[in-house]
């Protein structure tokens, strides 16, 4: 899992396959992202990942949530949030 929590670019890689996904919009910003591999204190690096959405009441997406549960030992974390701030963001809840 690779992050840049202030660009807003979020990408996860299988570790089975090798197969890359960039999650949610982050193509749009993968330019100007600087993405750091996500690791824990004791030095996992392999873990599931979830996305959360916060809507507006609109029902457009307002923030984003990436979190990770370490599959060693199902520690939590939040490893990057940021603020949508453009219209429309209902498609993001689709590219997870």
């Amino acid at each position: 899992m690779r992050v840049d929590d202030d660009a807003g670019y979020a990408e996860r890689t299988c570790h089975l396959c090798g197969d890359r996904c960039v999650m949610l919009d982050a193509l749009d910003v993968a330019e100007d992202a600087d993405p750091g591999d996500a690791a824990c204190l004791c030095g996992g690096e392999r873990f599931d990942a979830a996305v959360g959405f916060a809507p507006r009441e609109d029902g457009e997406v307002r923030w984003v949530s990436v979190a990770l549960r370490r599959t060693a030992d199902g520690a939590l974390g939040v490893y990057a949030d940021w603020k949508i701030d453009y219209s429309p963001s209902g498609h993001l809840m689709a590219r997870v």
